[in-house]
């Protein structure tokens, strides 16, 4: 049975607290991948088949993921390869009611009512797909939405194993069901803008 939820509002804070402090997490990313190299050598063997630009953000996404589950307390078990097989096996079954890559994708994959932590599956599409070539920095590419999609599956994947190896510390209290809260990268980042 999966975890309660972490809620959006959390999940998006500790994705921008990590993104605008990479070197306060950096030393627990590398952990955590470490920790978790059975899931990284599955991002990175799947990554093969990305182009390079878009399989390196696999690995630091995966790190981001993770470290949200460590920032939540608790123990993160070390993934096996039979939960990461079982695991590609779910995510490959749902790929075909997903598709095509449109702008309904999104709600089809919030009806998918088994997935675990879903508000960390909300944030992983807002940071693929709703990326704006205004607001990428300098080092940063658009990615392509199909390259996009092969590593959110492979992310899914990761999320549902990681889930699935988390023991919540006492007292968690997270949400039991899912409802989709939209945040808007843009207009939050323009609320936050000095006037």
């Amino acid at each position: 049975m999966a975890n309660e939820y972490f809620s959006r509002t959390q999940v998006h804070a500790w994705s921008d607290e990590i993104g605008e402090q990479p070197e306060g997490h950096r030393v627990a990313l590398q952990r955590l991948l470490k920790d978790q190299r059975r899931i990284s050598k599955f991002i990175q063997e799947n990554a093969v088949n990305l182009n390079p630009s878009t399989g390196g953000v696999g690995l630091y996404l995966l790190g981001v993921i993770a470290r949200m589950f460590d920032l939540a307390g608790g123990r993160l078990k070390s993934a096996n390869w039979s939960q990461i097989r079982a695991a590609e096996s779910r995510v490959s079954k749902a790929v075909g009611q997903l598709l095509p890559l449109d702008d309904n994708f999104g709600e089809r994959l919030r009806d998918i009512e088994w997935r675990a932590q879903p508000h960390i599956l909300d944030e992983a599409i807002m940071s693929l797909f709703d990326r704006d070539e205004e607001d990428l920095s300098e080092e940063e590419e658009q990615l392509d939405p199909i390259e996009c999609a092969k590593l959110f599956f492979l992310l899914w994947v990761a999320v549902e194993v990681m889930d699935g190896n988390w023991k919540p510390p006492k007292g968690f209290v997270g949400e039991k069901e899912y409802a989709y809260l939209h945040i808007d990268p843009k207009k939050e980042s323009a609320e936050e803008a000095p006037a």
